[in-house]
Formats: C-alpha cells, sequence, structure tokens
C-alpha cells in the first residue's frame, strides 16, 4: 500500500496511543463509525454537541473547552459486546437450511482526554480515542477434516469463507485542540486529526476440482499491514452558543481522512486430499509475502445539537449527525508484483443521519440519564455480505454519575438493536440470507481537576 512522499513517524512517536488503543472495534455504529467515547454523553444518547462541558468535549464538540477554566484530565473505557449475531440461509447459495455465526467477543476501547487552560480566553485541549473501527469475524472459519492444515478443508467450515473470513479496521487519532472564547456566551475551536490505522483481510481461495466437479479451498489468503506506518491528517472545528445558562446550540466538524495502506499479503496452500491437484496449486501459488495496496477515504462529518435546562435541574438535548459515507465508493486492493490478482469491491455507500435525544436530570452532586438514538446505515442491501453486514438501529441508553468539582465518576450502558437485514434477494457476493444483530455497550470515566 504505497503512499508518495509519505512522512515515516518514529514508533516511539505514536508508542503511548498505539498501547491504549490496540485493539479493533466491532463495526457496531453507523458504518465503521465509532462514537462511545465518553460515558456522560453515551448515558444521554450520545446527543452532546450542545452539552460538551466536561474534557470528552474534544471529541463531540471542542468549543464546549471554552468553558472549562481549569486543568482536567479525564480516562475512560468502553467495552463493546456482540449479543447477537446470527446469518441465515437462502437459495441459491448457502442455501435454505444453512446457520452461521459471527464470532462474540468484548472490544475494549479506552480513552483519553485532558485539558489545559492557558488564558483567560484560549484553552488547549488533547484526545486520543479510536473514531473508526471493524471487527466482523465469523465463527468456524476455517476447519479441517484432520488434526491441521495437511488435511483438506471441511465443508462445515463458514460458508462465507471465500469472501471473508476475518475483516478488521483499527485506527488511534491523536487529536490536539485550541478553544477560544471572546464572550461569555460564544466559543469557537479548531483542531488537528492524525489518524494512525491498519487492515487486515482474510478469506480462503477456491477452484472446481475437474476430478470430482466439487468446489474445494486451495489457499488461504491473509493480507495485513502496520498501525503505524499507515496514517493521514483531518482537521476538526466546532462552535457553541450559550446565550443564557439554560439553553445553548452547537456544531461540530470533522474533515475527512484519506488513508493509503501498505502492508504484505501471504498466501498459504490448502490441500484437497488429491496429490495431482495439489501439485497444480502449488506450481501457481505465490510464495512468500508480497507488497499489497489499499486505500480508504474516512467521510467527513457534522453533529448539529441544542440543549435546554428546565425546572428542577433537569436537562434535554437533541441531536442530528450527518456523515458522508458516499466517499466510500470502492475497496480496491492491488498487488504490485503479481499479475491478474488484483481485488475490486463496489461499495457505493450513502450518506447517512442519526437522530438523537438525551435527558439528564441532576441531585446534588448525582445525576441519572437516559437516552435513545435511531442511526440509519450507510450500506446498500446488496453490498451487505461477510465483509461487513450493516443495516439501521435503534439504541437506548442510561447512565449515572457522581461530580464534585475537583473529581467525577460516570458510568453508561447502552443496548443496540439492529434492524433484520433481507439480503435474500440481492447480494453482490452471491452469499444469500438474513443477518441478525444485537449489541451491548458499557462505559466508565473518571475525570480529574487540578
Amino acid at each position: 500500500m504505497t503512499r508518495p512522499r509519505r512522512v515515516r513517524f518514529r514508533r516511539v512517536s505514536v508508542f503511548l496511543a498505539a498501547v491504549i488503543l490496540l485493539s479493533a472495534a466491532p463495526a457496531f455504529p453507523s458504518g465503521f463509525q465509532i462514537n462511545t467515547h465518553g460515558a456522560r454523553a453515551m448515558g444521554m444518547g450520545l446527543a452532546f454537541a450542545a452539552v460538551a462541558d466536561d474534557p470528552s468535549a474534544i471529541f463531540f464538540n471542542p468549543a464546549g473547552l471554552g468553558w472549562q477554566k481549569h486543568f482536567e484530565a479525564e480516562i475512560g473505557s468502553s467495552f463493546i459486546t456482540k449479543v447477537e449475531g446470527e446469518f441465515e440461509g437462502a437459495n441459491p447459495y448457502p442455501g435454505l437450511g444453512r446457520e452461521e455465526k459471527e464470532h462474540k467477543s468484548t472490544y475494549t476501547l479506552p480513552t483519553f482526554y485532558g485539558v489545559a487552560p492557558l488564558t483567560s480566553e484560549i484553552n488547549f485541549g488533547l484526545g486520543i480515542f479510536e473514531q473508526y473501527g471493524l471487527a466482523f469475524r465469523w465463527d468456524n472459519a476455517e476447519v479441517f477434516t484432520g488434526s491441521d492444515a495437511t488435511t483438506p478443508v471441511s465443508p462445515s467450515s463458514f460458508s462465507g469463507r471465500f469472501v471473508s473470513q476475518n475483516a478488521v479496521i483499527q485506527s488511534v487519532d491523536i487529536n490536539p485542540v485550541f478553544s477560544f472564547q471572546p464572550i461569555p456566551a460564544f466559543a469557537f475551536a479548531v483542531g488537528a486529526d492524525v489518524r494512525f490505522s491498519k487492515v487486515q483481510l482474510e478469506r480462503n481461495s477456491a477452484v472446481i476440482n475437474p476430478f470430482t466437479n466439487s468446489v474445494v479451498d486451495v489457499a488461504h489468503i491473509k493480507l495485513n499491514s502496520d498501525l503505524t506506518d499507515n496514517h493521514g491528517w483531518g482537521w476538526n472545528a466546532g462552535i457553541l452558543i450559550r446565550p443564557v445558562p439554560q439553553f445553548s446550540i452547537g456544531a461540530a466538524y470533522r474533515s475527512k481522512i484519506k488513508i493509503d495502506y501498505e502492508g504484505t499479503a501471504k498466501f498459504d496452500q490448502r490441500f484437497t486430499g488429491n496429490a495431482q491437484l495439489d501439485g497444480i496449486v502449488a506450481s501457481q501459488l505465490p510464495k512468500g509475502e508480497h507488497p499489497v495496496q489499499t486505500t480508504i477515504d474516512f467521510p467527513e462529518s457534522v453533529n448539529l445539537g441544542a440543549a435546554i435546562g428546565l425546572p428542577a435541574q433537569w436537562t434535554v438535548s437533541l441531536e442530528g449527525d450527518w456523515t458522508k459515507w458516499e466517499r466510500f465508493k470502492s475497496l480496491d486492493i492491488v498487488f504490485p508484483d503479481l499479475t491478474g490478482r488484483d481485488l475490486h469491491r463496489q461499495q457505493n455507500w450513502e450518506n447517512s443521519w442519526a437522530y438523537r435525544v438525551g435527558v439528564e436530570k441532576k441531585w446534588s452532586l448525582w445525576a441519572l440519564r437516559f437516552g435513545y438514538y435511531r442511526d440509519n446505515t450507510p450500506q446498500p442491501v446488496s453490498n451487505a455480505g461477510p465483509i461487513l453486514a450493516d443495516n439501521d438501529r435503534d439504541a437506548y441508553t442510561i447512565g449515572v454519575g457522581y461530580n464534585t468539582p475537583r473529581w467525577g465518576v460516570e458510568i453508561s450502558d447502552l443496548y443496540l438493536k439492529f434492524k433484520k437485514l433481507d439480503a435474500t434477494r440481492e447480494s453482490q457476493d452471491n452469499f444469500f440470507g438474513t443477518y441478525k444483530e444485537a449489541a451491548n455497550i458499557f462505559a466508565f470515566s473518571l475525570r480529574m481537576s487540578f
């Protein structure tokens, strides 16, 4: 994945971020975007662009730093668990009655935010988080008929293994921002966003066995890249208007980021049990590791929100988030030194909206929060498949917090239910069926003020 004029960063420059955020995240938010980067915000359904009054404002709306007049640091994490991931096959392939399961794991996504007032009007903030991630892995991705890979692959293996067995996108965003508050009722902010990322794709390759006229596995292909060697730059900005303490409106923007990946591809032979066919495959299969390239255009996004304070310390927040997913037009994988092995997968994603509402009730130092949002998928039904099967989803959230002027702790939980995805009539992968998914996300954060 070659990139012209690429600046190589020393590994030490991203060591902290790589240690903190080395986990890939499952594709539970819209597309493969992740927004659960603050426990308080998550408790309010992520409707936080017009609230933005803790250090996680660096992610949600950096203009909110204008009202934070102390040195503050916040560490936290979200724990994302797939609680349901099932596929039921349809004709013509893999056929009625064929059932598959997505791999269920819990993924940990830590975050760090720091805020430092520089003057009475200017603040500096630094955030480290993972805004985009994907981990779409299938159970029984490859099962052998014997004890090891010298035996043929069993037909009981995942039926979509020739499209994808495992798809991973990892990223680490390092986001320094500056906020400026020229008058008490208004603040704006701008920042830089450097994203380090890696991709990994695994699948099997098949041929028609001429001796039996059946489909057989002949190779396992693994594409991989390094987290610290692939990066891109972007920027973010925000404004927040608070004419009175009980009302605010806010807007936040994150730019597109293009990353040209370079990595390696390895082809491992899978044996068919027929010595003659295995010999033919061995003579044609690439040996060793080979360079591979691809590009991902991460889309820009706009968040628009309003919040109002009501009597008895109630707050209601509304938000609409727009993401320009139409930038994700195709996934092209290029093998510079191999002829005829390039892969092209049309994506043609569409721009999408998410609609959010959150409520907060405070009692002295305690607060209870709950929220809801509807997130529309950018992925066409025909594009859904073993690499990623996304659909519209509804999220229900609840959270509780305890905050003093010097420190605070937040916990929240989010249940995400996907609309059943019916891909029985159209599939560009020729992999027909229905997908059922649900997820749960638990988050906590600890804030310290100095």
